[in-house]
Parts: C-alpha cells; sequence; structure tokens
C-alpha cells in the first residue's frame, strides 16, 4: 500500500491545485513506510512473541489449525473465520503468532494511508502527516500488550484500513473507488467482527458529506453501496459469526455490558483502567483527538472526520445494547488504535500550523521539514515517556500483566510425556486442557459438539485413558477430581504415579487447590512458573 495524491488533490493552502512532482512523492512514500516497518521488530519482543507457549484463550485457537478444515466453521468459534484460515497458511503451528504480527504491520500501513490521503498543500506535507499517523499507531502502549493469538490486531487494521479507503474515496470520487470500498468491507467482515461497527461510520460519513454538499447522485450512490455492504455483513453474521455468541460467552462479557444509567460512571472507570496503556495524559488525548478531527475536516474530508466521530458513538450503542463489550482492553483495542491515528493525524495538523506560523519569520525553510522536525519532536517525546513499553513481553513487575509471561502448559506437557511411566496418570485443571491437547503432538484428537462453554466445543483424546480433567474451579470439583486420579492410578497398579498439570488458575481457584491439596502429599518436580508435582496419598 503505497499512498500517493494524485495531482488534482495537491494545492497550495489557499486551495488552488499544483501539479505534483512524478516518481518523488513515490519515492519519499516508500522511505517513510520501509522505515516505520523497520521499527516493528525493534519495539515488539518478536522472539517471545513467537517462541512462547500458547496460555487457555490461545491455545484452544492454536489448537483449531489440529482439525480438518471442513470443522473451521466450528472450531473457529468466537474468532473469525477468515482469521482462522490464515492460521493454517504458517507452517509452525508454534509461530501462528505471525498472523498477529502481520495485522499489526497491516494497522501501521493502513495508518499511513489515513493519514497521508486527506488534502495536504504539498506532497512533503502529506508524507509527514502518513508518518506520524502511522508513528503514533507503532508507538502506542497499547500494541505492545496485544501479542496473544487472538483477532484483536486484525481489528485495529480493518478499523483503520476502512477510515483510511473513506480518505482516498474522497480523494477524488469515482463509482469505482466506491466499489472497492464496499468490497474491502465486505471481506474484512471475515477476519474481523468490528467490521460490522465501522462500516456503519464509514458510509455514514459519506452519506452525511454528500447530503450537506448537495451531491444527491453521489447520495444515492453511497445508500445503494452502503445498502449492498450491509447486506453482506449481514449475511455473514447470520451465517457464520453467530455461532460465536452463545449463552456463556454472553455471561463472560456481562460486566462489559453497560446500562444506559451507568454509562457515566462506567465509562469513567473504563477509560481510567485503560490510559496507562494510551501513553498520554488524558487532556493530551482529547486535545489530538479534537485536533485531528478538525485537521480531516480542514483538508477536506468531512466523511472521515464524520466517521471518526460516530465510531465511538457506535461502539457505545452496541456495548449498551448487549452486542459489542465495550471499552474493555481486548476487545476494544481497535478504538485505541484508532485513536491513536487520529491522534497523529492531529500531531501533524498542529505541526502544520506551527511551520505556517513560524516560515513566516523563516523564509528560507521550507515548511514541510519544519513540520516533520515538530512531529518528531512530539512523537520523540511520546516514545521516550512510554519507552518502558517496549519489546514488552510481560515480565516487567509492576508494569502490566499477560497472560504469556505467567503461563506454560508446554513445558509441562513436554516434561510429562518425557518422565511418564506407560500406567501413570495425569490430572489436570481444565483451563490446562487445551493447550495440553495441542501439546500432546502426536496423541489424535476428537472434536466434541457441542458443549457449554464459551468455546462451544469440546476436545476428547481418545488414546489417553490415563488422563483426568478436573471439570469445576470450587474446591468441591477439585477433591472430586484428585480423588478419582488417586483411584484410577490405584486400579492400575504395578507403582503408577499421579502427574500435575495446572495453568492459567486465577481467582476462587487459587484457593480451591490449596484446600484440596492440602489432604495429599505434593513433591513439585519441576521449576518455572507453572511447576509440574507428583501427588500421591498424604
Amino acid at each position: 500500500m503505497v499512498a500517493q495524491l494524485e495531482p488534482a488533490d495537491v494545492g497550495r493552502p489557499d486551495g488552488t491545485p499544483v501539479r505534483a512532482p512524478g516518481p518523488r512523492p513515490i519515492l519519499w512514500d516508500s522511505i517513510a513506510l520501509l522505515a516505520l516497518l523497520c521499527l516493528l521488530p525493534i519495539l515488539h519482543d518478536v522472539k517471545t512473541m513467537l517462541t512462547a507457549p500458547y496460555w487457555l484463550d490461545e491455545a484452544w485457537v492454536a489448537l483449531s489449525v489440529r482439525f480438518p478444515l471442513r470443522d473451521l466453521p466450528v472450531t473457529t468459534s468466537s474468532s473469525p473465520l477468515g482469521w482462522s484460515f490464515l492460521l493454517r497458511l504458517v507452517p509452525d503451528p508454534d509461530h501462528l503468532r505471525l498472523v498477529t504480527l502481520a495485522f499489526q504491520g497491516l494497522a501501521v500501513v493502513a495508518a499511513y494511508g489515513f493519514g497521508r490521503w486527506a488534502r495536504w498543500s504539498t506532497p512533503g506535507r502529506g508524507v509527514v502527516a502518513g508518518a506520524a499517523c502511522a508513528a503514533a499507531v507503532l508507538l502506542l502502549p497499547a500494541q505492545q500488550v496485544r501479542h496473544d493469538l487472538k483477532q484483536y490486531t486484525a481489528d485495529a487494521a480493518v478499523t483503520v484500513g476502512v477510515l483510511a479507503l473513506v480518505t482516498w474515496v474522497e480523494q477524488r470520487w469515482s463509482r469505482r473507488r466506491l466499489n472497492v470500498l464496499t468490497a474491502v468491507v465486505a471481506a474484512a467482515m471475515l477476519f474481523s467482527h468490528v467490521t460490522a461497527i465501522v462500516a456503519p461510520c464509514a458510509f455514514g460519513g459519506l452519506l452525511l458529506a454528500a447530503a450537506v454538499r448537495r451531491q444527491w447522485l453521489r447520495l444515492v450512490e453511497v445508500a445503494v453501496a452502503g445498502l449492498n455492504a450491509g447486506l453482506i455483513l449481514t449475511a455473514v453474521y447470520f451465517g457464520i459469526s453467530k455461532q460465536g455468541r452463545n449463552a456463556p460467552m454472553q455471561q463472560f462479557w456481562a460486566d462489559n455490558f453497560p446500562r444506559v444509567t451507568e454509562l457515566p460512571g462506567y465509562l469513567g472507570k473504563q477509560l481510567d483502567t485503560l490510559m496507562p496503556v494510551v501513553g498520554a495524559p488524558a487532556p493530551v488525548v482529547v486535545a489530538l483527538l479534537v485536533a485531528g478531527t478538525l485537521t480531516l475536516a480542514r483538508r477536506n474530508r468531512p466523511a472521515a472526520a464524520v466517521a471518526v466521530v460516530l465510531l465511538p458513538l457506535v461502539a457505545t450503542t452496541v456495548g449498551v445494547a448487549g452486542i459489542y463489550p465495550l471499552l474493555e482492553l481486548r476487545t476494544s483495542h481497535f478504538l485505541l488504535v484508532t485513536a491513536a491515528a487520529v491522534a497523529g493525524i492531529g500531531v501533524a495538523g498542529l505541526a502544520g500550523v506551527a511551520a505556517d506560523l513560524a516560515c513566516r519569520r523563516l523564509p528560507g525553510v521550507r515548511p514541510a521539514v519544519l513540520a516533520a522536525a515538530v512531529c518528531a519532536v512530539l512523537l520523540g517525546g511520546y516514545a521516550a515517556g512510554n519507552s518502558r513499553w517496549y519489546r514488552f513481553d510481560g515480565n516487567e513487575s509492576g508494569l502490566y500483566y499477560t497472560a504469556i509471561a505467567v503461563t506454560d502448559v508446554r513445558s509441562a506437557t513436554d516434561y510429562v510425556a518425557a518422565h511418564r511411566r506407560p500406567n501413570d496418570v495425569v490430572v489436570m485443571n481444565n483451563a490446562a486442557w487445551y493447550g495440553f491437547a495441542f501439546y500432546s503432538r502426536h496423541d489424535p484428537l476428537k472434536l466434541v459438539v457441542p458443549h457449554g462453554n464459551t468455546v462451544g466445543w469440546w476436545v476428547a483424546m481418545p488414546g489417553r485413558s490415563d488422563v483426568v480433567v478436573v471439570p469445576g474451579h470450587d474446591t468441591a470439583a477439585v477433591r472430586a477430581g484428585l480423588r478419582q486420579a488417586v483411584e484410577l492410578a490405584a486400579r492400575r497398579g504395578d507403582g503408577a504415579r499421579v502427574w500435575l498439570i495446572r495453568s492459567h488458575v486465577i481467582g476462587d481457584e487459587v484457593d480451591a487447590w490449596r484446600q484440596a491439596l492440602a489432604g495429599y502429599r505434593v513433591e513439585q518436580v519441576t521449576d518455572g512458573v507453572e511447576p509440574v508435582a507428583l501427588v500421591s496419598r498424604g
């Protein structure tokens, strides 16, 4: 995606069109994008990202690649079908997070187009704006904690990409460009469910802009395109995506579906929670969001400006309606990245104003160069203030929690596989089961559907009669599971041992295991974040 302004959309500050130089904009666009993408593996701890074991939510996603392609509509569950399909294109199943990383890079590219395709007075200023918008997305702390094997980075890339295409459609109106936007929206629904949130904002912005300008033919064209996109989104949702919306999943997200009367307090609490991963004080963020929206409008992109304003309103509406979680760190990642992109445009807009004022006193200085310097100072300060987030793998004490850093069912599974005797028994909590099944690479699997959990399916291992999975998280369930495992080991005879594997033990389950294990002799046999133990009667 190499963004270049057509000559007709390059103008002087007074709006008078001028012809852009031939190849130079493409060259600078290419250099800027390449430099930004080269920063991606520098800012992100890619090695940890690709080598860390999968935790609970990731494990069932990863496990889907071990089933035949015909099972994908079931195993994809709450993940978009297309996103789950992309995982199958990764040669090494231990490196599936490459898809997550790829969408993080795509978000940077989309943000560059979002900033670049506004109507800037010169191509140089357009390059500066695109780079500022993309850099803001790249440097956002929230990006550094989204290394898990989930579709949230795809949500962000799709949202910023759709908004970028709105600016592209406004850049030089044509039915072909509108059709491209419609086709992208239709395809994006396969990779991100939040397409259904951003698409109405995109077409709503184009509709309102056409109505205000009294461009009635364009209004009809946009309405028809929006209707077509809406029909496709509806078909994808009810035909594929809706199966991920089950009762357990709704219950899981219940706290993120506020009622209208709860909105003020809820929004305040959630925003306070999210501000650390935004990386800037709230007043600064608000000011830059306003500046970015006004810059879009001032740079002849009113539809994009309207879409930006509509996005949080639509997100709030679907949250109150109990359709999609509101302002939750993971599911609202697309809002955080979009906010960073808009703020980046705000930085570029303010830098442009400052450059114009300064160049009146310094006539020998090129405004684009001065604007680039101002953006570099502002974004450099932002990067310096958030430097502790970069190359973040979740191990920094007191900074933030990521499950990647505190779970390791892979090591436990490998250790037990290497040291168990044929008649030994393995007992585990149900949070370890999907990971255990995934990392038991040579054992055959059987898909069990339907299943009354948030995923909607379960996996059986027909050849592993030695495994006991504790069905619940309370003390009674844990005691029952341990008793079953010990009794099974006694029946298998010949000194059979009971291996204990636990993963993602949180909340009340911690006390449940402590109380249940009090009546047994427990010998820890490995170190690490989730050690393996041998359990026997006390």
